[in-house]
Order: C-alpha cells, then sequence, then structure tokens
C-alpha cells in the first residue's frame, strides 16, 4: 500500500491531539452558577498564594514522531510532526502544596496542507500536608475530530473548511463534589499550534464569563494529570487512583518497570544523568460507567520529580503517536501559573 505525503501527513493531523484526551470527551454539562470575572484554575490558585509563596517550577518540551498503522501492522512513519510541552510547578502554601501541571500537544499544520490539531489543559491541586487532595480544578480546550478508520481520515484531508470546532470544558471538585462544563465552538482556522498562546489566552477570556458548575456528583478531587504525576512518584511497582474529567469518573491502574535500554538512549543524548534511573510507566485508563479503558505508556526519571521524558499512546486504531523530549522543539510559549509576576517559560 502506497502512502504519499500529503495523505499520510493529513492521517496524522486528522488522530493528533484528539486522541490525547479522546477518553475524556463530554456527554453533557454541568449546571449554571454565577462566576467573579475568574477562571475555576485563577481563583483555586489566588485563594492559596500570595507574594511571599515559594515555587519549584519544571519544564519539558518534546517532539512528536507518528506512525500510520494497518490492521496493527506498521505501514509508515515519520518524526517531527508536531511538539508539545509540560510544565510542573508546586508552591509550599498555609493550606498545604499548590500544584500546578500544564500539558499541551499540537500537530504542524503548514506540513499538513492546513488541516491543523491541538489540546491544552491545566489543572491545579490542593494537597493538605499527610493528606488526599481536597481541591482541585481544571480547563482543557482541544480540536475535535471523529475519525476512526483510514478512509474518514482521507476525507478529512480531503475536506478542510474555513473553521475547526473546538470543545472547551472547565469543572472543580470541592467539599468532595465534582461538577463541570462544557461548550463547543468554532474558530477560523487560522488559529494554529504555532499561535496555541493566542488561543488560549481569547479561551481564558471566555472561561472567566463562564458560570460556575455547581451540581454535580460525589468524587475524588483529583485529575488526569495530577494522578499521573502521582503514580511516577509512588515508590509502589503498581498503583491506582480514582479521578474524575467533565463529567465522568474514571480509575488509573499503573505499573512500573526499569527500563535500561531507552534509558542508555537518552543517557547518551544527556537527557538523564544515569540510565538506571529511567522507569517505564504503563497506564490503563478505564471509565467507571462504561468500562471503557485507554492505554498508555510513559517513561521517567526516577527520583527527579519532574516532568515524563517521554510518552506513547494510540489514539485511533491507524495511528500511533510519540513525544520525546527534545531541548529543541518548537513549542509555543507558557506561562507560569504560580509565579508572579506571570513570565513565558
Amino acid at each position: 500500500m502506497l502512502i504519499s505525503r500529503r495523505y499520510f501527513m493529513g492521517l496524522i493531523s486528522a488522530g493528533f491531539v484528539s486522541g490525547t484526551l479522546a477518553a475524556f470527551r463530554p456527554e453533557a454539562d454541568g449546571q449554571r452558577g454565577a462566576v467573579p470575572g475568574q477562571t475555576l484554575v485563577d481563583a483555586l490558585i489566588d485563594s492559596n498564594t500570595g507574594s511571599s509563596v515559594v515555587v519549584e517550577a519544571q519544564r519539558r518540551t518534546y517532539t512528536a514522531s507518528a506512525t500510520v498503522m494497518l490492521f496493527s501492522v506498521p505501514l509508515v512513519s515519520r518524526s517531527g510532526v508536531g511538539s508539545g510541552y509540560t510544565l510542573i510547578e508546586q508552591a509550599t502554601t498555609p493550606g498545604g502544596a499548590l500544584v500546578s501541571i500544564q500539558f499541551g500537544a499540537g500537530s504542524y499544520p503548514e506540513t499538513a496542507h492546513g488541516l491543523n490539531r491541538l489540546g491544552l489543559i491545566h489543572e491545579v491541586v490542593l494537597e493538605p500536608p499527610g493528606g488526599a487532595p481536597r481541591e482541585c480544578a481544571y480547563y482543557a480546550f482541544m480540536t475535535t475530530s471523529q475519525e476512526t478508520s483510514l478512509s474518514q481520515a482521507k476525507k478529512a484531508v480531503e475536506n478542510q473548511g474555513a473553521s475547526v470546532p473546538y470543545v472547551a470544558a472547565q469543572g472543580r471538585a470541592t467539599g468532595g463534589v465534582c461538577a463541570a462544563r462544557v461548550e463547543r465552538m468554532q474558530l477560523p482556522s487560522h488559529y494554529t499550534w504555532r499561535n496555541a498562546d493566542t488561543l488560549l489566552r481569547r479561551l481564558r477570556a471566555q472561561l472567566a464569563g463562564w458560570p460556575v458548575p455547581s451540581d454535580g456528583f460525589r468524587g475524588e478531587a483529583a485529575t488526569f494529570l495530577y494522578a499521573v504525576r502521582r503514580a511516577m512518584l509512588d515508590p509502589q511497582q503498581r498503583t491506582a487512583a480514582n479521578l474524575f474529567f467533565n463529567t465522568k469518573r474514571f480509575t488509573l491502574a499503573t505499573e512500573k518497570e526499569r527500563d535500561p535500554s531507552t534509558g542508555h538512549r537518552l543517557a547518551n543524548r544527556k537527557l538523564v544523568a544515569a540510565a538506571e534511573s529511567v522507569m517505564r510507566l504503563k497506564a490503563t485508563l478505564q471509565d467507571r460507567s462504561t468500562g471503557q479503558k485507554t492505554l498508555f505508556q510513559l517513561w521517567y526519571e526516577a527520583g527527579s520529580g519532574g516532568p515524563p521524558l517521554r510518552f506513547e499512546y494510540q489514539p485511533r486504531g491507524f495511528l500511533r503517536l510519540a513525544f520525546e523530549v527534545s531541548k529543541d522543539a518548537q513549542a509555543p510559549p507558557v506561562t507560569f501559573a504560580l509565579k508572579r509576576p506571570d513570565a513565558a517559560a
């Protein structure tokens, strides 16, 4: 089977970041309340930080590679199809540790004939001393696509429009109650991953005007990125944690092992100090209402507390993506959430 460069890049774009958060696609909106001109993330940060707060921050950027599959058989691979970033900040506050995690990833539409896919998520969690998470807030923003096969992806390549569909969401958990609100929108296609920071400013302005979701469901004050980070920090070989996203509850199960092969490769690139410190984490995210499972794996440096070094997932049956740390990755600028005054990373 011959795949042209145009077709290949289109397949990548058609399934790119929509798969990053595919397990979290909303099914219902949260309820309305009142919001005082802030995002829920900003409100949680401002109520728990001051000018004297001490912040630790770690950031990594990634380059993306993609493999097109047919009946689980790799057909063709290409590197440099996109990029991503992770920024982790932690502040010690009177109420405990405040953890902020930002993640973003996107494709390069200029090499994919105008198709673009991107996703951004920001989570903040308050951890009381020695206790489980007490409160959390998040917002997320991503392009949407419904392609589930090579033929559908081909149609997406051929039918490019002047606008791109997005879904935006924000939610919070406090007092043991989780609630979220979701909106769908169309934005001009000239907004791409290259100017994701501009898109994010526009999104935050809209989120600040949303009513706060009030009615919700009982659940843990834990979010996806936070649960993944807790699993990385946990010395146990196997972990399990509950979390929520939008109107759904999930369970994240993980298993860890050392990966000296990947460790040596990263050590040769001077990305880790010791090859033996690199761990592989295999994860299963399961929807607690439907039982649907999403599998992914990531690699990290044990004991560093930093973002992952590499992660892989298969957002569609025809597409497998890998993001690996790269100091030269061309990711959009990221604004620190806890540091004052705000600065770009």
